[in-house]
């Protein structure tokens, strides 16, 4: 029982304590919102160029992120929080949330070659933030899921 309430925190599956109440989390929220409609209208390239099934839709707001939240943040990051090396900080992060961004944005690489996909970097910065600062991956989840979409509209409003 106790190994398996580790794993939990290890991943963390854990609900952080008053997300909510927190500004800095709050602030992230509503600026990275805003951030994603200008990006996401800064990236469309002329009429109909998002067309976007209910599938991909909700795969875009749901399943990436809490796939890619559970396998980044969760794993990976958790595990490189344990390591000597990635508790290290620089700039006020974790050595474990830079190396997890990094890899993060090369995921995204691997199925876009645009400024988009390098610009995944910083809201991954964002997302580890806040695993680092909770110990949960349940805000970098909702600020992922959020941050997708708040493209939708900024994709189709200004295209």
């Amino acid at each position: 029982m106790a190994s398996d309430t580790t794993a939990k925190h290890e991943l963390g599956l854990v609900m952080p304590h008053r997300l909510f109440r927190d500004r800095q989390f709050v602030l992230a929220l509503l600026a990275g919102c805003g951030i994603s409609l200008l990006v996401a209208a800064l990236s469309v390239a002329g009429p109909s160029a998002v067309s976007l099934t209910p599938v991909q839709a909700v795969s875009l707001v749901l399943w990436y992120p809490v796939l890619e939240e559970l396998l980044f943040r969760g794993a990976l990051q958790g595990y490189l929080t344990t390591t000597a090396v990635g508790r290290r900080v620089l700039a006020g992060l974790s050595l474990s949330n830079l190396v997890t961004a990094a890899l993060f944005t090369l995921l995204h690489l691997v199925y876009r070659s645009d400024v988009l996909a390098w610009l995944v970097f910083f809201p991954g910065l964002v997302f580890g933030y806040f695993r680092d600062r909770h110990g949960s991956i349940v805000g970098p989840m909702i600020l992922h899921a959020a941050y997708n979409a708040c493209l939708i509209p900024g994709w189709y409003l200004f295209s």
